[in-house]
């Protein structure tokens, strides 16, 4: 199957998601204004964060063994079980140190806008949106490269619905929209678990090559991380194994979540809430832009986890670079024109403000597109580590340059800030898939190379 049709697959079960996503997010603006969206926006950051932080790489870590048969799904599932578990209790227990906890109660609800009923909310949505994340790797190895983005697509949906029906009777608040989302999202872990289940029970369907012919199977790790035992081990040295050999790549996770959001936190500390609910707003629609390159990213997490000498691996990397970076372009453009009037528009004229920090985010995310592409190439060619090293530079240039910028530019210059590091961590990526294939700048542009491996 061509690059060009497993994406646009891909592409049009996201397309119902981002716009839901969406749609929610103007939603929650217009009713509680830049200062609920912004504590809104916080609230979402923080169970984002406590869910990449305790995944584990519990699904990454998963992909090889399932792929090679060396790992009954069965005992795979109840691996996952076990630490998807141990984990409730731990977000049980910071849920209930946030609420009975003065300080941490008094912290919250001042930089949050928590009541202490919030932190159970927040624990379950990240409960939730750990075990989707597991789980959808599970589907991932065994090449059902579009049910995981259905799935998601219906949480979104569900996600929509509630948000829809709260602002429609009057009841939305920062309470109950974090709990619509809450509740989407542990929704969305239970459609993921009986999908995942029932796939898992068939026999592994036969893996194909997006650019045609048979497929090697796609490893997260490196082949030999993969013991002949492991289905014999006991349950906790199979959890151990897992944590192992998938925490680095978790960590790339934790990483590009970071730069994602931790400029917001920044901005509510020099700013307030308020003003993190203008950029907000201009990071939602401008994020919506990376939808076509993350869309071939599963993609390559197979095609990339080739063989080294299959020539195939390489120039499809490329090309699905070229693709995601020349539609990610075709789209910004009109974007940067039309920002202020729509974002004025879309938060009911108390958003004017957010035009001019997207147009500060889209060079940024238009330069970082081939960095969301790569990020599935270096997961396939078993460099999950590559993808930590950019983001943590990324990071580290982002919070630098946030830290000069947001002082004295509020919202815009976090925009810049994230923009440069965007553009810093995208050219390590570039770099680094270069020095990998020994293709030249020109090459990778026009499509013409020569191979040269770099271990």
């Amino acid at each position: 199957m061509r690059l060009t049709v497993v994406g646009s697959r891909i592409l049009i079960s996201r397309v119902g998601q981002v716009a839901a996503n969406a749609a929610v997010v103007v939603l929650v603006a217009q009713k509680l204004g830049p200062a609920g969206q912004g504590h809104y926006s916080l609230t979402v950051a923080v169970t984002l964060l406590a869910a990449s932080l305790l995944g584990g790489g519990m699904g990454l870590a998963a992909v090889p063994a399932l792929r090679q048969g060396k790992l009954r799904p069965a005992r795979l599932m109840r691996a996952q079980a076990a630490w998807l578990a141990a984990m409730l209790l731990v977000l049980g227990a910071a849920a209930s140190l946030a609420a009975w906890s003065g300080p941490a109660a008094s912290w919250l609800g001042l930089h949050l806008g928590w009541t202490p009923g919030m932190a159970r909310l927040a624990a379950l949505g990240a409960f939730g949106m750990l075990g989707f994340e597991i789980f959808s790797y599970n589907l991932l190895a065994r090449g059902r490269l579009v049910v995981g983005s259905t799935v998601n697509g219906a949480r979104a949906a569900a996600h929509l619905l509630l948000a829809a029906v709260l602002a429609f009777t009057g009841s939305l608040t920062l309470d109950t929209a974090v709990a619509a989302f809450a509740v989407a999202q542990f929704g969305g872990f239970l459609a993921i678990s009986i999908v995942a289940l029932r796939d898992l029970s068939r026999p592994a369907p036969a893996a194909t090559s997006v650019s045609g012919g048979a497929a090697p199977l796609p490893l997260a790790v490196a082949d030999d991380a993969v013991p002949a035992d492991l289905d014999q081990r006991p349950l906790w040295r199979l959890v151990a194994h897992n944590l192992r050999h998938g925490a680095l790549g978790q960590l790339s996770a934790v990483a590009y979540f970071l730069l994602l959001r931790l400029d917001q936190g920044l901005l509510e500390h020099f700013r307030g809430a308020a003003e993190v609910g203008i950029y907000s707003l201009a990071v939602y629609v401008g994020e919506m832009l990376w939808l076509v390159p993350g869309a071939l990213t599963p993609v390559l997490v197979h095609t990339s986890a080739a063989a080294a000498t299959d020539m195939r691996r390489d120039r499809t990397a490329a090309r699905a670079v070229r693709l995601g970076v020349g539609l990610t372009l075709v789209t910004a453009l009109p974007l940067y024109l039309l920002a202020a009037p729509l974002l004025a528009l879309a938060g009911g004229g108390q958003y004017a403000a957010s035009g001019a920090s997207l147009r500060a985010l889209l060079p940024g995310i238009v330069a970082f597109a081939p960095g969301v592409v790569l990020a599935g190439d270096f997961i396939g060619r078993g460099r999950p580590h590559w993808n930590t090293q950019a983001s943590v530079l990324t990071v580290v240039l982002n919070v630098g340059a946030a830290l000069l910028l947001i002082p004295d530019h509020g919202a815009v210059g976090a925009a810049w800030a994230s923009s440069l590091a965007y553009a810093c961590g995208s050219g390590v990526m570039l770099w680094r898939f270069r020095r990998a294939t020994g293709m030249s700048l020109r090459g990778l542009v026009l499509g013409r190379h020569r191979r040269q491996l770099v271990p």
